[in-house]
């Protein structure tokens, strides 16, 4: 036999969950006294608070904790291709940070309804004292621009909490038993008939992979695999894998799974389509395990 080298939702909670320990950031998004604007990055739509001459946006913070403050500026027609711009940040009614950059222009974002260029991205952080604080930020340049900016409050998550999610459409389900005699759900996909699902955003899934091996093929295969969202091509992976003899599917002895790959898919905001097919080589065959975060299935 000649190796294959594999390149409303259904969920179902494993018996045990995966946690992982992080940091994470969550942005504050009740502003008052600025407008909003929508920018998208890798196809993700992002509301920023915007800023104009003489605006000034406030929002209440409680500490202790770090803030993260991030700025894009937004080009307008006759700017040039380098803008300065000052961030000013007021805390109970003092000053803490006058932070100057400059604005170039970053073609990986964009304005979600179309207009001038956006600006890299800059950032600073802040460190807040205990207590409920009110923050006043303000935005100072010559151009004729407006500078979009962001707060993030550092939450700190002993852990976060993964749950095995189940595709809709898949080829065969596949059980992967160690020689501990722990087994795993793997849900097998091919060329013919790839992994289709939708789900919710936004949010992020893990997706780890295992490529079929015959018994007779010895060392490293290729495949890759190619991710769509709602019909359009996301991004694509490539892997290398060798042969996993440690284990097998109890339904198939004849194939054998390849070392895992895992790569993450970043689910925009509301319901998406998802397909994941592989695309190399022409025949193949992949066994997948899709996580996603609790507390995301959940809300």
């Amino acid at each position: 036999m000649i190796a294959r080298a594999l390149p409303a939702i259904l969920v179902l909670m494993a018996l045990t969950t995966v946690a992982m320990a992080k940091n994470t950031w969550v942005s504050v998004k009740e502003f008052d006294g600025v407008g909003n604007v929508c920018l998208e990055s890798g196809g993700r739509p992002i509301d920023y608070a915007v800023f104009g001459p003489g605006d000034e946006g406030h929002c209440s913070v409680t500490g202790p904790r770090r803030l993260k403050l991030i700025s894009r500026y937004l080009f307008a027609d006759g700017d040039a291709d380098r803008m300065p711009y000052t961030i000013i940040v007021e805390l109970d009614g003092r000053e803490v940070l006058r932070k100057g950059f400059t604005g170039r222009p970053f073609d990986e974002v964009v304005r979600c309804g179309g207009g001038g260029q956006v600006g890299s991205l800059r950032r600073d952080y802040l460190e807040l004292a205990a207590g409920k604080h009110r923050l006043t930020l303000r935005a100072e340049h010559e151009g004729g621009g407006q500078v979009a900016m962001r707060i993030f409050r550092e939450v700190k998550r002993q852990r976060q909490h993964w749950v095995t999610f189940a595709p809709e459409t898949y080829g065969s389900v596949r059980k992967l038993q160690f020689e501990s005699g722990n087994q795993s759900t793997y849900y097998h996909f091919d060329a013919d008939a790839p992994l289709r699902f939708s789900v919710a955003g936004s949010t992020t899934l893990r997706v780890g992979t295992r490529l079929d091996f015959d018994h007779t093929m010895n060392g490293s295969q290729t495949y890759t695999l190619e991710v769509l969202l709602d019909d359009e091509v996301w991004r694509s992976f490539h892997f290398d894998a060798t042969k996993l003899s440690s284990a097998q599917y109890v339904d198939r002895p004849d194939i054998l799974p390849g070392s895992r790959n895992e790569f993450r898919i970043a689910i925009p905001r509301d319901r998406h389509d998802v397909e994941i097919r592989c695309v190399r080589p022409d025949a193949c065959g992949v066994a997948a395990m899709i996580h996603i975060p609790k507390s995301d299935l959940e809300r």
